[in-house]
């Protein structure tokens, strides 16, 4: 089987088991790991104090942080979406560059990063140490670059499915339910420019990403 059927096979059941509601939810939470994550990271970056980081079965998820200003709130608040949407982009980008190992060692540190300093309730602890271990086998084990390209192009996928979702379910929110919208709504308060402005903005992000994705991976075609 080519290398372009594999990938196709992998699109297309990761798109279906998406919206099965158990395990769909559970692979989502790959991307509201890192969603969350990038809120925490950016805070810490920022200077902010970041207390917890919870996820639940529903893929909802969130970062318990305390701000010192306006301005970074603005800065965490956008680091979410463009975080993960880029992420995506990047994990095709280390495949290319034939650094996959190295991409298992950092995710691997950032998993047991996260699990011992910000994270507290069962679930989340259970599903962060499992996503650690299953970096770690990577790590350790004589693992064949076909294999490791293939697990990162998945999380690539996961997180970039995810992703369009959340931003198209925010967008709908923000138009029609403004104070569900999560961090567009967050985002509207510190800068009072509406949150469908912001939810737009995600939107397009993701799209680019999206289309730099099918341009790379399918057009290009270089594993």
């Amino acid at each position: 089987m080519g290398n372009m059927a594999i990938k196709i096979i992998i699109i297309t059941f990761l798109l279906i088991i998406s919206y099965n509601k158990k395990f769909g939810r559970a692979i989502g939470n790959l991307n509201t790991f890192f969603h969350e994550s990038f809120h925490a990271l950016s805070s810490l970056i920022l200077g902010n104090k970041v207390k917890e980081i919870e996820f639940d079965t529903s893929a909802e998820g969130s970062c318990k942080s305390i701000s010192k200003s306006k301005f970074r709130t603005f800065l965490c608040s956008l680091a979410g979406y463009i975080g993960c949407a880029l992420l995506a982009l990047l994990f095709i980008f280390c495949i290319k560059k034939q650094i996959t190992h190295y991409t298992f060692i950092a995710l691997t540190f950032l998993s047991f990063f996260i699990l011992l300093f910000y994270i507290r309730k069962t679930y989340a602890m259970i599903w962060t140490i499992c996503f650690a271990c299953i970096n770690l086998i990577f790590v350790l084990a004589p693992i064949p670059i076909s294999i490791e390209n293939y697990t990162l192009f998945t999380y690539a996928t996961i997180i970039l499915i995810e992703n369009t979702k959340s931003c198209c379910t925010i967008f709908y929110l923000s138009i029609f339910k403004a104070k569900n919208s999560g961090d567009c709504y967050i985002l509207a308060k510190v800068t009072h420019i509406p949150s469908f402005v912001w939810s737009s903005i995600f939107n397009v992000i993701n799209l680019w990403v999206s289309y730099k994705f099918i341009q790379i991976c399918f057009l290009e075609n270089y594993f």
